[in-house]
């Protein structure tokens, strides 16, 4: 469409009377990301730059001037850097204006990180980068899902050729209304949304008999929580299209995407320095077994993130051409549950097992327990009985877990837009971020 390409060009044309710094970030991207891993990598001197940088502006992080490695400075959390994030600062950049990304996440703790100008501008070409690989142009019509809070910036959203979606309710007349305007005569290439709001959207899709002829997408881009196989089948099946599961923060960026036809996520070494560290310690992980994410963001240096521990867990595996992959993101290592023997378990095992009851439109699973478990369900009353639902959780859990229903009629989303279908009050502390 005309006005797409006007907008494709108009920023690349903005970009370059301004000096070209977002297409020199991105030329620099693809060439680190696309080259083989044994190649010439300017990854190392990002690093030990932006570690020179903390030790001599930061408050927090001048105690480890003379260090000799990565591994001499201390894994942080988001606590630790909201209790300290004056100290953490950069001298340099305070006073300074700057760029807020402020994020609630799945933790529930307000979280804000400020970002320097170059940062912004790095941030901005990966988003491009990486949305290059699997589909999507800059311009192009796309609709974001989130929880849209306060004014609407209808300027930024023009520019962005960005319609936003909001998922504060996803009850079935709100489902219809989002179903109507995938269907309008704009065309929509491109669905942005979290992985859990897929999952109620595509099942509603493909129980009203939607097929691809009746829209436009030609990609879904899925964040936040791990997507499904089921949900995945269901976007084919519904929009015909290519669907992505991409791992990003708000306080950093794009940390991996998975390529089109891929079942690996590529990581986003150009920008982030990421350590697969062992659940229990500070031991590397190994190929294939579960490892807490732990990154240092190369490239801001307003606020300096050095081995932050995102409280995600993810699994690595090797790869001809770029070394290693993330084989899957797991979750969030505070969504973990435990089974009746004490055994650490993946949440995702709860969503297996309710993926044979596919008419529920929303569920949340708690742990309160050693063996007890509160399963909300939103639900048509008698469409599937309880003991039925109970049998199929023991499986995955044990015989002897004590599970009880709830039936609601609706399950908030967090604040971010996130949902949790998940919940772990049991045996915090072992979950906790280090």
């Amino acid at each position: 469409m005309l006005g797409e390409k006007i907008r494709k060009i108009g920023f690349w044309s903005l970009d370059f009377v301004k000096g070209a710094r977002i297409r020199a970030h991105y030329k620099d991207i693809k060439n680190i990301i696309e080259s083989p891993s044994d190649s010439e990598d300017p990854t190392e001197e990002y690093l030990f730059n932006l570690l020179d940088h903390a030790v001599e502006t930061s408050q927090y992080y001048c105690r480890y001037k003379g260090y000799k490695s990565l591994e001499d400075f201390p894994i942080i959390d988001k606590n630790m850097i909201k209790a300290n994030e004056d100290k953490i600062m950069s001298e340099k950049y305070k006073g300074k204006k700057l760029h807020a990304m402020s994020t609630s996440g799945s933790t529930g703790i307000p979280f804000t990180i400020l970002q320097d100008r170059n940062k912004r501008k790095r941030v901005q070409a990966e988003i491009i980068y990486f949305g290059e690989i699997c589909g999507y142009n800059l311009g192009d019509r796309n609709a974001c899902f989130r929880i849209w809070t306060g004014k609407k910036n209808r300027l930024s959203h023009w520019k962005q050729n960005l319609v936003p979606v909001d998922i504060s309710n996803l009850d079935r007349e709100n489902l219809e209304r989002i179903r109507i305007r995938l269907k309008q005569k704009d065309k929509i290439k491109c669905i942005l949304s979290y992985a859990k709001s897929l999952q109620i959207l595509s099942r509603y899709l493909v129980e009203r008999g939607d097929t691809p002829n009746m829209f436009h997408v030609e990609l879904v881009i899925s964040s936040s929580q791990a997507l499904d196989d089921l949900t995945r089948e269901n976007l084919k099946k519904v929009f015909g299209c290519n669907v992505v599961s991409r791992y990003s923060n708000q306080e950093n960026g794009v940390l991996a995407q998975e390529p089109i036809n891929s079942d690996y996520f590529l990581i986003n070494r150009a920008n982030y320095h990421m350590e697969f560290l062992k659940v229990d310690s500070e031991e590397v992980a190994e190929l294939g077994e579960l490892a807490r994410v732990v990154i240092t963001d190369l490239f801001n240096y307003a606020t300096p993130i050095i081995r932050y521990d995102t409280g995600d867990l993810a699994t690595l595996q090797a790869h001809g051409r770029y070394g290693r992959v993330i084989k899957q993101v797991e979750g969030r290592r505070s969504d973990f549950l435990f089974n009746t023997k004490g055994e650490l378990v993946n949440p995702g095992i709860v969503n297996v097992n309710m993926s044979s009851f596919d008419k529920v439109n929303q569920y949340q699973f708690i742990q309160n327990g050693e063996k007890d478990y509160v399963l909300k369900l939103n639900v048509l009353k008698g469409l599937y009985e309880d003991e039925d639902i109970i049998s199929m959780l023991k499986s995955g859990l044990g015989k002897d877990a004590n599970i009880t229903i709830e039936h609601v009629e609706g399950i908030p989303h967090l604040a971010s837009g996130k949902f949790r279908s998940t919940v772990q009050n049991y045996k915090k502390d072992v979950l906790s971020n280090r």
